[in-house]
């Protein structure tokens, strides 16, 4: 074979692969690791769910906290920086410990661990419910804060398979990958090094519990300062964690939460490059998603920004992520927010180039809440009608007319029970730019409707409309676009329900 032959099969064998996986070979390097992008399937899939279920479920069931490891060792309330609460509270997860459980001295997180048994755990249970969600990815959360891993762990003695009999994980992969979906792990162990910082008081400062609550250190009280920092022994033992689990399970997704950005830049670059080279080696297109609480540990181009509890005020050029929970983040006994909600807020994140991540909170024996199914059941049921102007959409030149916006750029940004109206609009598009959908996100009052945006004088629609549909009814849709705006009819016995999607189809 000539050189030249050598080099056309090789350009057809590089075009053949998913852009993601070109890079065989990524260095411990920013500039290398930055050559990673966000793969297509993700853009694609726009909703998927993770569940939070762990040790902490035996209390947050009391209506705690879901930092129960942090704030049972902690006799006055304090944020998660270390710096105390106004007014000098006390703490009600201190006292409620020992109503329930006794002195933290003889009860401590260890003990509370043991007691954690999801026996009514059932993977494919909970993919029938997902599946039927509309979900297309799915998965756990790995590991919390509080160092129990929930998989089958040769790293560390706290998992739950040696505890509770259960490999969490394994068991949510298999099913997952049955039935065609993708698999997200969650990660939030690197705040476990200041994690169970009051616990040293108690049975964390005993001999033979540094596996868990760490090796005792100070956490200096300034707000401006998380010193004391991790040491190279905990933050190789955070990688070996991270490791083992994605070499097992392969997460399509692997999601981070906050405490990156406080380790150290040397084991960033070696974790992330590990796990885009396990993933070169199988061929996967892997998603890595990353927060921004002080600055950015993740090149932003390689990554997904995740708001938590949040979203962009606008449309991004990079795919984003929102992670959300739809009662507490552990099971709380809080009501689940409505499938109208989660429709219009998921509408609202697809429309700026954003996907959600839905976080369900399971009961502590495993079994998911009545109120939690319904609405995952109500939001497959939209979906199952109007998918079309959601999955593997592309936002428009706009992502939104009408009145209910966000206040501001940032985590904790929700509009919690979300109250949009018929004058609320939000925008998506074909991949190829011949359809354009338009979701109304209550049900208009009226026989017409009217959207401002796409008046003839406005320069965001410089193609004409071929017809019009309503998703979901067969009657002709009557429509009119002119210099004040598009008007268009909306049929009185219209099916649906939460939000109404036109389809525009262009010439």
């Amino acid at each position: 074979m000539s050189t030249s032959e050598v080099s056309q099969e090789n350009r057809s064998e590089s075009k053949s692969r998913p852009e993601s996986v070109q890079q065989t070979v990524f260095q411990e390097e920013w500039s290398s690791i930055a050559r990673h992008r966000t793969p297509e399937w993700f853009r694609d899939a726009k909703f998927g769910i993770y569940t939070n279920l762990g040790p902490a479920s035996l209390a947050t069931q009391h209506r705690t906290t879901e930092w129960y490891g942090w704030a049972m060792y902690n006799r006055k309330m304090k944020d998660w920086t270390n710096e105390l609460l106004p007014g000098d509270q006390p703490s009600k997860e201190f006292e409620l410990h020992r109503e329930l459980w006794g002195d933290q001295n003889e009860f401590g997180y260890k003990d509370l661990i043991k007691e954690f048994q999801p026996t009514r755990f059932d993977a494919r249970e909970w993919l029938d419910v997902f599946e039927k969600s509309g979900a297309k990815y799915v998965g756990p959360i790995a590991v919390h804060h509080d160092n129990y891993m929930m998989w089958d762990s040769e790293v560390t003695r706290w998992n739950s398979k040696r505890i509770a009999g259960v490999d969490m994980c394994g068991e949510l992969e298999k099913e997952t990958r049955k039935r065609g979906l993708k698999y997200v792990m969650t990660f939030h162990h690197a705040f476990c090094w200041w994690f169970f910082s009051e616990s040293y008081k108690f049975d964390g400062g005993l001999p033979g519990n540094e596996d868990l609550y760490c090796r005792p250190h100070e956490f200096n009280e300034d707000p401006d300062s998380f010193g004391e920092y991790p040491d190279e022994e905990y933050e190789e033992l955070w990688y070996r964690k991270l490791e083992e689990a994605c070499r097992k399970y392969s997460p399509d997704l692997i999601w981070f939460d906050m405490g990156l950005e406080l380790m150290s830049d040397r084991i960033r670059r070696k974790a992330f490059a590990k796990l885009l080279n396990m993933a070169a080696e199988r061929q996967q297109e892997v998603g890595i998603s990353y927060k921004i609480k002080y600055s950015v540990c993740f090149p932003p181009a390689a990554g997904i920004l995740d708001y938590e509890k949040g979203r962009s005020t606008g449309l991004r050029e990079d795919a984003w992520l929102t992670d959300t929970p739809l009662g507490g983040w552990y099971y709380n006994t809080t009501p689940s927010r409505s499938a109208k909600v989660m429709i219009e807020i998921l509408i609202d994140i697809v429309s700026k180039n954003g996907c959600m991540l839905l976080a369900v909170s399971p009961k502590p024996d495993g079994s998911l809440p009545e109120d939690q199914v319904e609405t995952l059941l109500g939001m497959g049921e939209w979906l199952e009608m109007n998918g079309e102007a959601i999955y593997e959409t592309r936002p428009w030149g706009i992502a939104e007319e009408g009145p209910t916006k966000l206040a501001k750029e940032d985590h904790f940004n929700e509009n919690w029970e979300a109250s949009y109206t018929e004058k609320d609009i939000r925008f998506t598009r074909s991949k190829d730019g011949d359809t354009l959908y338009l979701i109304v996100l209550d049900r208009p009052s009226g026989e017409r409707l009217s959207s401002v945006m796409l008046a003839t004088i406005n320069p965001f629609l410089d193609r004409e409309i071929e017809r019009v549909e309503l998703i979901g009814t067969d009657a002709e849709i009557g429509w009119e676009r002119s210099a004040t705006g598009l008007r268009l009819d909306f049929p009185r016995d219209a099916n649906g329900k939460y939000a109404w999607c036109y389809k525009l189809k262009l010439r």
